[in-house]
């Protein structure tokens, strides 16, 4: 596929984009996330970024019973009987025409198909304040690296007119997929959910190979990485694990920081949108000494490390 051919026509599901971020790298960025993605975390935050598709996502408390999104349903999925809203998901077809009519968005479309001469329309809105604060953009997801070939012609596309380039990614990728795109990349923000190769299976339902053989590889040639840990009480916060990356971390050559991510219960009501179970309801938060303890335990390593969130 020829570079012109995959700029002109290529499309990736875009989730969202979001301005003035200030936790996704150096300096005021606009974070762009795409679906799709190969881990199943326990306590992701974001459900409606993991299957590379769009999906209908239901607001009930928005909802002003106009039914005008009844007789656009192709699939006749939608109920609005006995003054509450539902979707049957068994037969609806993520077509999006029940949200095209929806005005107060009680029903959404999550995804939208972007070209990359739209991103990066989006992104040079921006570009007076990476300017003046050293930012850029940050992909995210899901996992950005799914689509090699788009996500190359974007990043190209991006240093083209200057704009500084990161990557949030779970890292778990074929190498060939990341040395693509070295080039054309400033950052890494490297997920490191558990480095107990069992576990993470568990947990993620992936291996970990890949996420520690590639930021190993990354961190070879030199590109700056950020080592982000989810600290989730009960399943990632031991000792032992903690001890664990600490030790893997102060190998990379190229580190730059530790961030420790604590858990939130912000994704609830995502997980209600799409009518999912939440599945850690019961996972209470961490308590602020104890997360103090653990930055405290990863500096004794000599390495920087940050609360992040």
């Amino acid at each position: 596929m020829t570079r012109n051919s995959v700029t002109a026509t290529a499309k990736r599901l875009v989730l969202s984009i979001t301005r003035m971020t200030i936790h996704n790298g150096p300096g005021i960025r606009t974070l762009i996330l795409f679906k799709g993605c190969p881990l199943r975390c326990l306590w992701c935050s974001t459900p409606e970024a993991q299957k590379d598709e769009a999906e209908i996502a239901l607001y009930p408390n928005r909802c002003i019973h106009c039914e005008q999104c009844v007789p656009v349903c192709p699939t006749n999925a939608i109920d609005l009987t006995g003054g509450t809203m539902s979707v049957n998901r068994a037969v609806c077809d993520n077509c999006g025409k029940c949200a095209q009519v929806c005005h107060t968005e009680a029903i959404k479309l999550l995804g939208q198909e972007m070209t990359i001469e739209e991103l990066l329309t989006e992104v040079k809105k921006d570009a007076i304040v990476y300017k003046h604060s050293r930012g850029g953009v940050t992909i995210s997801g899901g996992e950005p690296l799914l689509n090699p070939e788009f996500t190359q012609e974007l990043l190209r596309a991006f240093k083209k007119e200057n704009v500084g380039v990161g990557v949030d990614t779970c890292g778990h990728v074929p190498w060939t997929t990341i040395e693509k795109v070295l080039p054309y990349i400033d950052f890494f923000l490297w997920d490191i959910k558990h480095m107990n190769d069992e576990k993470h299976r568990k947990f993620t339902g992936v291996s970990n190979k890949f996420i520690l053989s590639n930021a190993r590889s990354v961190s070879e040639r030199n590109v700056p990485l950020y080592i982000r840990v989810p600290v989730i009480p009960g399943y990632n916060d031991s000792e032992e694990n903690i001890r664990a990356v600490c030790e893997f971390a102060r190998d990379l050559s190229s580190l730059v920081n530790v961030d420790l991510l604590p858990l939130h219960h912000l994704g609830k009501a995502r997980y209600n949108s799409l009518n999912l179970a939440y599945p850690i309801a019961d996972i209470p938060l961490i308590p602020d000494d104890v997360l103090h303890n653990i930055k405290k335990m990863v500096e004794s390593y000599q390495l920087n490390c940050s609360i992040v969130g």
